[in-house]
């Protein structure tokens, strides 16, 4: 979906969070900076390393990030997020 389609608040960022549904209320320019939802859950994401940001799995939903491409990012996992 497009910018233009997105319709009122185009200029958010929207992502949600692949387990809680919560959804990033900044602006699209907050990168590298972490997702913020108004009832305050902060978190960084990545593409899905089950269906790779597809949002399938064996031509299911995937089980990982409910179908949203991408994950949560583990802050405490140096594997998974390389602070800069």
């Amino acid at each position: 979906m497009s910018a233009l389609e997105r319709g009122q608040g185009k200029d958010l960022c929207g992502r949600v969070h692949g387990t809680t549904g919560a959804e990033c209320y900044l602006p699209d320019t907050h990168f590298p900076r972490p997702h913020q939802s108004l009832n305050g859950l902060s978190w960084h994401d990545g593409l899905c390393t089950t269906c790779a940001g597809g949002g399938t799995h064996h031509s299911a939903l995937c089980p990982t990030c409910n179908g949203t491409g991408f994950e949560p990012v583990d802050l405490t996992d140096p594997t998974t997020y390389q602070p800069r």
